[in-house]
Order: C-alpha cells, then sequence, then structure tokens
C-alpha cells in the first residue's frame, strides 16, 4: 500500500529550485555571450557544402522525429489510463502529477511557440533560408517561430520522472531523471542536425520540462521532513 501522505525534501526549493536555475541560466548566458547558437548551426550547414543534407535524413526525420511523437504517445496515453485503472489507487495523486506535469510542460512549450517569432536554422538568411537572424531574447513578435524546441519537449517533459520518483521511491529518482534527459538530448539533436532548432531553444526546452514539475510538486505534497 502507498504512502498517501507524501512529503516535501528538506532544502527542495534551494536543491530543485535556485541550483538548476543558476546552472540553466549561466549556460544560456554562456551560449548568448560566445553566440554558440549561430556557430554550432553554422558548422553543422558547412559541414553539408552549405545545406541542411539531413533535414530530410530517414533516421532523423522519419525514426526519431516523426516516430518520436508515437513514442511518446505510446507512453503517455497508457499512463493517462492508469490514473483511472481502480487497483492503482493508491497511487493515483503521484500519477495525476506525473500526467498534469508532462501535459503542462508540452502544453506551455508549443503555445510559446506559437507567438515567439523566433526562425529555425534553416530559415536564417545566413543558413540557407529567407529571414533575419533572431536571438530568443529578441524574439516574442506575435508570430509562429521555432522557439522552444517543440520535439525536443516530447523528451525533456519526462524528466518529470524524477519528481515522480522522489515521491514514491526516491533511490530512482536519478535513473528516472537520465531517461527523460537522455530522450530529450536525442529528440533535440536529431533536430538541430536537421536545421530545426538552435542549441538554446533545447536549453531553454529542460528549462521549461524542469520548472514545470519542480512547481506542481509542493502540490502534491504535505510537509517538509525534518
Amino acid at each position: 500500500m502507498s504512502n498517501n501522505n507524501y512529503q516535501l525534501p528538506e532544502k527542495f526549493y534551494l536543491y530543485h529550485g535556485l541550483l538548476p536555475a543558476l546552472l540553466l541560466a549561466a549556460i544560456l548566458l554562456l551560449i548568448a555571450d560566445l553566440h554558440l547558437d549561430s556557430i554550432i548551426a553554422t558548422a553543422i550547414f558547412n559541414s553539408a557544402g552549405q545545406g541542411w543534407s539531413l533535414r530530410n535524413d530517414y533516421v532523423l526525420e522519419n525514426v526519431i522525429h516523426r516516430g518520436g511523437r508515437y513514442f511518446f504517445a505510446a507512453l503517455y496515453l497508457p499512463l493517462l489510463g492508469l490514473v483511472f485503472l481502480p487497483a492503482l489507487k493508491p497511487y493515483r495523486r503521484p500519477l495525476r502529477y506525473l500526467t498534469l506535469s508532462v501535459f503542462i510542460s508540452i502544453i506551455s512549450i508549443n503555445l510559446l511557440k506559437k507567438f515567439s517569432g523566433v526562425p529555425c536554422p534553416w530559415s536564417v538568411e545566413s543558413l540557407g533560408g529567407s529571414h533575419a537572424m533572431i536571438e530568443w531574447f529578441n524574439g516574442f513578435s506575435g508570430e509562429s517561430g521555432c522557439f522552444p524546441a517543440g520535439h525536443a519537449s516530447s523528451g525533456y517533459a519526462w524528466v518529470a520522472l524524477y519528481f515522480f520518483a522522489l515521491m514514491l521511491r526516491p533511490q530512482l529518482k536519478y535513473p528516472a531523471l537520465m531517461f527523460g534527459l537522455a530522450m530529450g538530448l536525442i529528440f533535440g539533436v536529431a533536430q538541430q542536425l536537421r536545421g530545426a532548432h538552435f542549441v538554446s531553444h533545447d536549453i531553454w526546452t529542460l528549462a521549461i520540462c524542469w520548472f514545470v514539475p519542480m512547481l506542481l510538486y509542493p502540490q502534491f505534497c504535505s510537509k517538509v521532513t525534518s
């Protein structure tokens, strides 16, 4: 039987809020200061003779991109069903937490894309497109864009498994985190190689997919442990 008195760990906001925020901010500032978005995208573009030769690559486009969507659905839909399974009623709260965290992360990122106005690398003039380069911090024009990284969110959304494990089986929290990070990294790098996203787009997606479950977590816990 599950213990329904899920507790908020001591110094939760320090270790799961402040420190990750500082780390992610440092990474984003480094990317902006060194112009790594442009440098990495240009290197990929030039490596193929000034073109996005991998844009239609079978593995990247069909297996990782399209197949990744089906894989996400194959994970999320059964998870959603488990919430209503009578046999798992003692675990309903953590299951509701996980499904809600993943859902809000995905929706938040796709809503941001609707008005960010930040172009994909393959749309930028210097990289074979027709649009001016717009950094993420200069975006939000109200037009649809490529920021943050939507497909990577199908992987990074599962970092919520870290908090799910923290609630039920803390000893499994790091393997759970590695699963989400690995999925997001695979999906994200595949899209970067295709020219669909800059590296900062993926970092922001990871940040959103971390802080959504982090902020939701206390709502499903009762008190701070001693």
